[in-house]
């Protein structure tokens, strides 16, 4: 199995909502847990849940994600200049948020949890749900 990287929906529905989550990205994650494996949360995504924290959009923030990555498997992606690198490489992705967060999936080689279909349609990474 491979490492897994969340995308910021599938975060905050890892934390608050279990059962929002795809079967096989719930299972997925289940399996990672359970084997050690890495689950990444990319820092962009992290930016992004304290922006949709900071817009009332959810009660999650820093503490939360804090306390999964000491209870799970879970693990923070700094961004670094290989990701950004990616980055620029990945124009056709107009979504800076999901241009970072595939392109943090390409760097560490993770298939992406994520309910965007369109994401999956471009078959840069491999889409979980």
């Amino acid at each position: 199995m491979a490492d897994l990287l969340l995308d910021t929906h599938a975060c905050l529905f890892a934390l608050a909502a279990p059962r929002k989550l795809g079967r096989r990205a719930r299972r997925l994650l289940d399996e990672a847990d359970q084997r050690g494996r890495n689950v990444w949360i990319p820092a962009v995504a992290v930016a992004e849940v304290v922006m949709l924290k900071e817009l009332g959009r959810t009660d999650l923030g820093l503490p939360a994600l804090a306390r999964a990555c000491e209870q799970t498997c879970w693990q923070f992606l700094p961004m670094d200049l290989p990701q950004v690198d990616e980055f620029a490489a990945l124009a056709a992705i107009r979504d800076p948020f999901d241009r970072f967060i595939v392109a943090a999936s390409r760097c560490v080689g993770a298939k992406l949890v994520s309910r965007d279909a369109a994401l999956a349609d471009l078959g840069l990474v491999d889409v979980v749900w």
